[in-house]
């Protein structure tokens, strides 16, 4: 029995901390007022409401009403990803015979200037869905959003796949998650389809085997799991894999050479050396360039350059050492090794105060994982 308490206790502890460390009060929509008896219920689910005047549907196995309960429903029969509970909007419909549905939250705390953050939800299309769409996105905002916001269809979420696909999984949660560098000050979250319905591709879909129930001339999708956690306590933050279920990393890269008659200093200052997430580690790529810039300064033997490292948000969140400072010794010692005087190198590490780019998508992030030299001296 003491055994079984503690346990408890512990269980009980882990989720706490994890709901604590949520931004999204009630991200799994697990909390409700009143018991579900229609659809359009969504502001009994604690923390959550719409902002238009088609409200977003919740989703009980505690519902009066059988077609809004779990796992069976009006548009199918799903299990939550966790507890009893999800939400569920229409993303798209035939013709815009059925208005779309929005979920918006207000987060615990507004965001913090130049933090990072891991923005992630898990969708499911139903299985009475006739249609799959695109265009599922998170949008970030410092107010709620208002009909007329949507409306207008100039809002770009921040949060979306980075292909924009069409998900049509039935009978699997999948995650939509990125990382997002906060401008400060923001404060709410807005799940939907942004775009005009002629930007929204879409797939015809059959009714899976065993499925009763007519289906709806749309795309309705399944909302659960919906979470904002500081990346200063999150592990990682991707929800892309590869066919062997590992992270897709983007390591960038660029052809730095030119046929171009420049000065020197402005060759070596414009090569770039790119690395993979988290890592010194210097790509057969980037060595091509580190000896480039080596025959240069060999050629040049006065020139004194600084090598600068840099890091991306996202790892200078997670990581425990200085990443930007290994890089920039391993691109010395590679510089060394093939034939540069050490004593003409100076290396700093700037970790990630000087980004390239404020673009939070993976892309956007590996070009920010760099190695950057500067001539400070050319006698």
């Amino acid at each position: 029995m003491k055994n079984l308490l503690v346990a408890t206790l512990l269980s009980a502890a882990t989720l706490m901390s994890f709901a604590q460390g949520n931004m999204i009060n009630n991200g799994s929509f697990e909390s409700v007022s009143k018991k579900i008896k229609s659809g359009g219920m969504i502001e009994y689910a604690t923390g959550w409401t719409s902002p238009t005047d088609s409200k977003a549907d919740v989703f009980s196995a505690n519902a009066k009403s059988d077609e809004y309960k779990t796992p069976a429903n009006v548009y199918g029969d799903t299990d939550p990803l966790e507890g009893q509970n999800y939400a569920g909007i229409y993303m798209y419909s035939y013709k815009d015979e059925t208005p779309r549905q929005y979920l918006q939250a207000q987060l615990t705390e507004k965001m913090k200037e130049d933090k990072v953050y891991c923005v992630k939800m898990n969708v499911m299309l139903s299985m009475l869905s006739k249609y799959s769409s695109n265009n599922i996105g998170i949008y970030i905002s410092k107010k709620p959003l208002t009909p007329e916001d949507i409306e207008a269809y100039n809002i770009e979420p921040q949060i979306m796949h980075s292909q924009n696909r069409i998900f049509d999984e039935q009978f699997d949660w999948e995650p939509i998650c990125q990382t997002y560098i906060a401008d400060g000050g923001e404060e709410y979250i807005t799940i939907g389809n942004f775009g005009p319905s002629d930007a929204t591709e879409n797939e015809k879909m059959k009714k899976p085997k065993g499925i009763t129930g007519t289906q709806a001339r749309g795309a309705y999708y399944y909302i659960d799991d919906v979470s904002v956690m500081n990346m200063a306590g999150v592990d990682e933050c991707n929800c892309e894999l590869d066919a062997g279920g590992k992270a897709i990393n983007v390591v960038y890269s660029v052809e730095t050479s030119t046929d171009m008659d420049v000065d020197v200093s402005e060759d070596i200052e414009r090569t770039r050396v790119y690395f993979d997430d988290g890592s010194d580690v210097i790509s057969e790529l980037a060595m091509a360039d580190i000896i480039k810039i080596a025959d240069l300064l060999k050629e040049h033997p006065k020139y004194k350059v600084k090598v600068v490292g840099h890091t991306d948000p996202v790892e200078e969140a997670k990581s425990t050492g200085n990443v930007s400072l290994n890089r920039a010794n391993a691109v010395k010692s590679a510089l060394v090794e093939n034939g540069v005087s050490e004593g003409k190198l100076l290396v700093v590490g700037v970790q990630d105060f000087e980004p390239i780019t404020s673009d939070a998508t993976a892309a956007g992030q590996a070009q920010n994982r760099r190695v950057m030299f500067t001539v400070i001296s050319k006698n």
